[in-house]
């Protein structure tokens, strides 16, 4: 695998899409870290991206248990109090079900890239850029070392 897509929602399929067939087509393998598999197959992504979803750990970690404890207890306590709390802790729930589930699956010497491809992923990519110094970890797609190399303009000449 060399590049690493990070997309908690899919407010930027489009984007996502593109980035990923553009490596598809220069013959690089693409993994895709997301919440939900589902939204992005609707979406049209292509089937070679690898998908790792994070939605069944995210509901196993404890924070996520205690709001279904609430929930079933009280149903207004849960969305005027849990729900804004859960908000804020949410984006360390994910770094921790990440780090803990497909961050032990990935081989970090193979990924060249990750892009962090909308605003709910940054705590995730700048968690992995503290973790790995020498990942490059970006808000684009680095394309300039996929560039095809460009002829030069002007035809050669033959001496008269």
């Amino acid at each position: 695998m060399s590049v690493l897509l990070l997309a908690i929602s899919t407010t930027r399929a489009t984007a996502v899409r593109s980035a990923a067939d553009f490596l598809l087509e220069h013959g690089e393998d693409v993994a895709l870290l997301t919440v939900e598999s589902e939204p992005w197959q609707r979406e049209g992504i292509d089937p070679r991206v690898r998908i790792y979803p994070l939605q069944a750990a995210e509901k196993r970690h404890l924070f996520a248990r205690i709001g279904n404890a609430v929930r079933r207890l009280s149903p207004a306590a849960y969305a005027k109090g849990y729900l804004k709390i859960y908000r804020l802790l949410r984006p360390y729930v994910l770094w921790r079900v990440t780090r803990a589930g497909v961050g032990r699956e990935l081989d970090w010497t193979a990924i060249q890239q990750v892009v962090v491809c909308d605003s709910h992923a940054i705590p995730i990519g700048w968690h992995l850029a503290k973790r790995h110094p020498n990942l490059t970890v970006g808000f684009e797609l680095d394309r300039t070392s996929y560039r095809e190399s460009v002829p030069s303009a002007l035809p050669e000449t033959a001496d008269a």
